[in-house]
């Protein structure tokens, strides 16, 4: 999906480059989004149709366009952090982290098919009801019938016209699907950088737990390299989690800041369609894609405060490791030299949405 949308970081150079698909994708998302901000400022003072207008498209293009440049612009970050990935699954390790890694990623995984197929099938909801609308209107041959675009836009043409209408549509609707894909592309591609992240510190939690058993009948030198090791890795996995903070904390910042406006455009847009319907009820349509918008966008949020939660604890949990370990068979200073693992881990990480 990344290679698609032109971001996945080159493998020759690892550095950022204009792909065709990077381009292409922010052509047609540039396309949809200004054409609805020029509509916007048109019909300035029409709240309804505003509302509308920023329910639709413009609250979720403009998010997604932000989140493919940004992605764009830390490509040597990001594969750098894709080259530790690759890494860490390289590496030998006992059937018990392998385990943990893997249950790690099969929840990215589903996290990531989850997302996308919710944000593609309300797309597809959306797109067909508007084809088979525009399709069933015409078949009636209603007199003086303007046809209504997929979303509404200003172009410097007549797009009720053949075939201006229909290549317009296409571009929106292309435009859409780009929007669709990044938008929830990167959120899961974020979630999975840092579930790895949380499997890697439970694998060190193993590691320091299991630490004074290992050595206990060798050398006290054998005791330091080992512990060495483990604050090498926990040092490493310290340094991961920061490029992540570093490179996305904005980019986290502005979705959550879409994602209240985007709230309460979708809860005011949910009254006035009640408002203004007949009977004062939703059609089938409208619920279907109203639920499948609002679980679609609380799946987003909930996918970072998970991930978020996870990390919290999991970081924190290595300083319980070192508890854990028979630390009492220790000389006084190997003890001391446990402890300075376990004052680190006490701080926990993060992942924040501009630094908040």
């Amino acid at each position: 999906m990344l290679q698609f949308l032109g971001i996945w970081p080159n493998s020759k150079n690892g550095g950022r480059t204009l792909d065709i698909h990077f381009l292409f994708a922010v052509f047609f998302m540039l396309c949809l989004n200004a054409s609805q901000i020029v509509y916007l400022i048109m019909v300035r003072g029409q709240l309804d149709l505003m509302i509308e207008v920023l329910a639709k498209a413009i609250a979720l293009t403009t998010t997604a366009l932000l989140k493919l440049i940004s992605v764009w612009r830390n490509s040597k970050v990001l594969s750098s952090l894709l080259s530790d990935v690759i890494e860490d699954w390289m590496m030998p390790k006992s059937k018990q982290e392998r385990e943990v890694m893997l249950k790690n990623a099969k929840v990215a995984r589903m996290l990531s098919i989850g997302g996308i197929s919710l944000i593609l099938v309300t797309l597809s909801v959306y797109v067909l009801n508007h084809v088979i609308l525009d399709f069933l209107t015409r078949m009636r041959n209603v007199p003086d019938y303007e046809r209504q675009l997929l979303y509404q836009a200003y172009f410097p043409f007549d797009t009720n016209k053949s075939p201006n209408y229909e290549l317009t549509c296409v571009v929106q609707t292309v435009g859409a699907v780009y929007t669709a894909m990044s938008y929830s592309g990167i959120d899961t591609l974020i979630a999975m950088l840092v579930l790895h992240l949380c499997a890697q510190f439970i694998n060190l939690q193993f590691a320091l737990t299991n630490l004074v058993s290992e050595v206990e009948c060798t050398k006290r030198m054998v005791f330091r390299e080992q512990l060495a090791t483990i604050v090498n890795r926990h040092k490493r996995l310290n340094r991961f989690a920061e490029s992540i903070e570093k490179s996305f904390n904005a980019l986290l910042l502005v979705h959550m800041l879409f994602c209240t406006l985007q709230f309460c455009i979708i809860g005011y847009n949910f009254i006035s369609v009640i408002d203004s319907s007949a009977n004062g009820r939703l059609s089938l349509y409208q619920f279907v894609f109203l639920t499948i918008y609002v679980i679609s966008s609380v799946l987003q949020l909930f996918v970072y405060c998970y991930v978020g939660e996870k990390l919290n604890n999991e970081s924190t949990n290595l300083s319980y490791a070192a508890y854990q370990s028979e630390w009492y068979k220790l000389s006084v200073q190997e003890t001391r030299d446990i402890m300075f693992v376990m004052l680190r881990a006490k701080t926990p990480l993060q992942i924040t949405a501009g630094k908040f």
